[in-house]
């Protein structure tokens, strides 16, 4: 055997004797987690996660899980413990009911929204600044026990407390859950009882919009918004779905692919062609009308004249068109003009009871601003247009207007 092939199998050898080293080490950890009476799932799915929208939960997209640990702790208490991200081990256990947002920890939760207060070595994040003074009575003891030999950063997410920088190690982890205990059942005891929080989401959702609904994927809005056709592998991802005063939304990333031919020729004349994949993609943010409503765009390519208003300001900065101008100057009003001036809405159409509207990037800030301009643009549209539409009343109230 040559020395080439020697090296090769040198190379060969190390890397299989490292595979089993590390399929050995994983083998004994999962029954080390067994040991204690636990479950373990080698790729759980992200349904583990459902109810939880606190951050770190709830925040942007591309969310993943890996081996989700589940049992009970010493003192009997429901325990998920998961990796989320890059994040390391986190866990959650569970509360009877759910409970106003709250983070524990030595500095702020990054994400998270509320007042803040010092107690002791904690910063304490909350939106009710009266809940985080009893909770923080509740269980402060508990908390400064748990520091002693764990490292705390908590919040009460819902129906779970959630632990960030769980360990790993079997022995360490349920000595870290037994610490937690405590702290779980004491949020849940009578001295908090008058404490209510809202009902966590169904599935995923997304931070400070828990009814939203958030999918990593799923082809079969594609068929619902108007979208670009060609190519193949038509796939829907990051797909937000809601629902704003009977209007539906639906955001999502459609990303599909397309082959073309290149050819190249040689310094000896030759000629050879190959396939080129190109891939694409582009956001789809869309509001669909439960009721009728006539056609008009605004800063959008496409049908109709251009329909000019009496506010030049306006005319500098929106094109408005609209086949029937009747119908363009009865919706845009002179108070209606102040109110897109004040809201510089994105590039939006309306047509055949969708409104569409032209965001660059599938971003739920995005979402959230079209969505509160969409409420108060048709909510500022006149009740004779309503009725010429063929509604006895308008269909939305004039309460949430942009006036």
């Amino acid at each position: 055997m040559n020395t080439f092939w020697q090296v090769v199998l040198v190379i060969a050898l190390i890397g299989a004797a490292i595979g089993v080293f590390f399929i050995v080490r994983r083998r004994r950890y999962i029954n080390s987690l067994k040991a204690l009476g636990w479950q373990f799932e080698n790729s759980p799915s992200l349904a583990s996660t459902y109810g939880l929208n606190a951050p770190p939960f709830g925040l942007g997209y591309g969310r993943t899980i890996d081996d989700l640990i589940s049992g009970t702790t010493g003192q009997g208490a429901p325990f998920a413990v998961f990796e989320y991200g890059r994040l390391g081990y986190v866990a959650t256990l569970s509360l009877p009911r759910p409970l106003p947002e709250l983070y524990i920890a030595p500095a702020p939760r990054p994400g998270a929204n509320g007042l803040q207060k010092t107690y002791g070595a904690w910063t304490v994040t909350a939106k009710d600044p009266v809940w985080a003074e009893a909770a923080v009575s509740a269980i402060g003891s508990s908390v400064d026990a748990m520091a002693a030999g764990h490292p705390v950063n908590l919040s009460v997410d819902g129906t779970r407390l959630v632990a960030l920088g769980a360990p790993h190690d079997a022995e360490q982890l349920r000595s870290f859950l037994d610490a937690l205990t405590p702290i779980a059942q004491q949020l849940a005891g009578p001295s908090l009882s008058s404490f209510q929080g809202d009902q966590p989401p169904a599935e995923l959702s997304l931070y400070e919009h828990p009814s939203w609904v958030y999918r990593p994927s799923d082809d079969r809005f594609l068929d619902e918004v108007v979208k670009s056709g060609g190519g193949y592998g038509h796939e829907g991802l990051d797909v937000v779905l809601a629902e704003h005063h009977g209007i539906r939304m639906i955001g999502l990333t459609h990303r599909w692919k397309t082959d073309r031919t290149e050819s190249s020729t040689d310094a000896n004349g030759n000629t050879t062609t190959r396939t080129v994949t190109d891939t694409h993609s582009e956001p789809i943010l869309e509001f669909h009308l439960p009721w009728n409503f006539g056609d008009l765009s605004v800063n959008w390519a496409g049908w109709g004249d251009r329909v000019r208003f009496e506010s030049t300001d306006f005319d500098r900065q929106f094109k408005v068109r609209c086949k029937y101008p009747k119908f363009a100057s009865d919706v845009f009003h002179p108070r209606q003009l102040e109110f897109m001036l004040r809201a510089q809405p994105l590039p939006f159409a309306i047509e055949g009871g969708r409104i569409r509207i032209g965001v660059g990037s599938n971003d739920p800030a995005l979402m959230a601003t079209s969505a509160d301009f969409v409420i108060a643009f048709l909510a500022g549209v006149p009740a004779f247009v309503w009725e010429d539409l063929g509604h006895s009343q308008p269909p939305i109230s004039r309460d949430l207007d942009g006036f």
